[in-house]
């Protein structure tokens, strides 16, 4: 169960759950692409090609797709950034505990979001995760923090040319805390442009959660 909260201008504001449950495909009324409804509430502002019909309280954590849970929310930003970072880390911890989201807007005149904060505690600890409604490439650009130098850009590449054709797919040098698996930070901290497509050697080693190559 959980509780969404709407202001007098009919935003959605607010939505608190005392406990995050993974969905479970075998025991719940799902659809066959998993998913609990067919499509998503159109809340005002999600016909915009940048944006999802993003949920606050993920459909895989439990949370429907209606009005009181769904804010038109950008596309990489819901699939590859923030949100989906915090989505996984909580599917991996096997659910949380005492969440609340706040989501702010602009102005009172529209109902895209310009702000999240999530508060939730997983495994014991407080997380919040606070970040703005927009492509985190681009605000990452504007703050400087994807900018590489030429040499580590010539390194990646020739390292990228030499994996594909030697075979040896060392992720050593982008696998920074060794577990084998690589994250877009871990990536793009390498070097590496995204998207990692299916036919980069790095995909295997990527979570692609919503399967699109």
């Amino acid at each position: 169960h959980y509780y969404a909260f709407t202001n007098e201008a009919g935003q959605l504001v607010r939505v608190i759950a005392d406990e995050i449950f993974l969905q479970d495909d075998r025991t719940e009324p799902v659809t066959s692409s998993g998913r609990y409804y067919a499509d998503e509430a159109k809340v005002p502002g999600v016909e915009r090609a940048d944006l999802d019909e993003g949920h606050i309280i993920a459909d895989s954590l439990g949370g429907v797709s209606n009005a009181y849970n769904i804010t038109p929310q950008n596309s990489t930003l819901n699939r590859h950034g923030d949100q989906a970072y915090m989505e996984d880390a909580i599917r991996k911890a096997g659910g949380a505990i005492n969440f609340e989201a706040i989501i702010t807007y602009p102005n009172t005149e529209t109902q895209i979001p310009s702000h999240y904060k999530y508060t939730y505690t997983l495994k014991g600890n407080k997380i919040v995760d606070e970040f703005d409604n927009g492509n985190p490439d681009e605000i990452n650009k504007s703050l400087g923090l994807t900018e590489s130098k030429s040499t580590n850009s010539n390194k990646s590449t020739s390292s990228n040319k030499s994996n594909a054709s030697n075979g040896t797919e060392d992720i050593s040098s982008v696998d920074t805390d060794g577990n084998g698996q690589v994250t877009i930070k871990e990536a793009k901290a390498a070097g590496y442009s995204m998207p990692i497509t299916s036919d980069h050697w790095l995909y295997k080693y990527m979570d692609d959660r919503d399967g699109d190559g």
